[in-house]
């Protein structure tokens, strides 16, 4: 539905990841979407299909639509010290949390990025442990780094430091950094191997059967298998005193 590709990216590198999709024969359709139900965009045209795959970028998971709470976009409108307005405790972080990007001026939230999460998972324990000292909140700041975006192959395109870089280099630069975001070696290690073999097959394969009799829903790749109502939402975050 965006006026260009990649926008966080700025004008330069969507046009250049959008050259090299379109090269290997992927059609765009800039500021249009798709019907909720069938295959009929809203610009009026209507395209036949035997496989369709939607994707809508990221989204928080549907816990956050039962706490009635204030949401940017589906995700809970959160404080600089990563609490939530108007639920006493509740903190929240990462996809599931629009928090001010204070490195910016906190007029725009911080993007739902794993750089961002990883570093306000750590701030929100922090302000928790403060919270049950009694000590002050600090607030969350962190100037992002840039992102980068795997077009498969040797293609990418990514903005490190303010660096634009496409091609060979920017690949370069956005596994070295997914390699350093994995947690372990054997993670580092499983994912290595799983590159070299795509480089060595010619392409990448992932494996997309495992719910191939039934449509998958976002349920799905949740831990959780059900969703609490909003009642026992709110029952379970009543102090333990109130609920005795």
């Amino acid at each position: 539905m965006a006026p260009r590709l990649l926008p966080e990216l700025g004008e330069k590198l969507g046009e250049k990841a959008m050259a090299t999709l379109r090269y290997r024969g992927i059609e765009f359709s800039l500021g249009t979407s798709v019907d909720a139900t069938t295959v009929k965009l809203t610009d009026g045209r209507t395209l036949p299909s035997h496989t369709l795959i939607r994707t809508a970028g990221v989204s928080a998971s549907p816990l956050v639509a039962t706490l009635g709470a204030e949401t940017v976009r589906g995700r809970l409108a959160a404080t600089p010290q990563l609490t939530v307005p108007g639920f006493d405790g509740l903190f929240a972080a990462g996809d599931a949390a629009a928090v001010p990007d204070l490195a910016k001026g906190g007029d725009a939230v911080c993007p739902p990025t794993a750089q961002h999460a990883q570093r306000q998972g750590k701030a929100l324990a922090e302000n928790i442990l403060a919270r049950l000292r009694g000590a002050p909140l600090k607030p969350y700041v962190h100037k992002d780094l840039g992102l980068v975006v795997d077009l498969g192959g040797i293609d990418a395109v990514s903005k490190p430091l303010g660096l634009e870089p496409h091609g060979l280099p920017a690949q370069a630069v956005a596994r070295g950094y997914h390699l350093l975001a994995l947690p372990t070696l054997t993670a580092r290690t499983r994912v290595v191997t799983n590159w070299t073999l795509n480089a060595l097959a010619g392409d990448d394969f992932v494996r997309t059967d495992f719910q191939s009799r039934r449509p998958g829903t976002l349920q799905d790749f949740e831990s959780a298998t059900s969703y609490l109502t909003p009642e026992q939402v709110r029952e379970h975050s009543r102090p333990l005193a109130a609920r005795a």
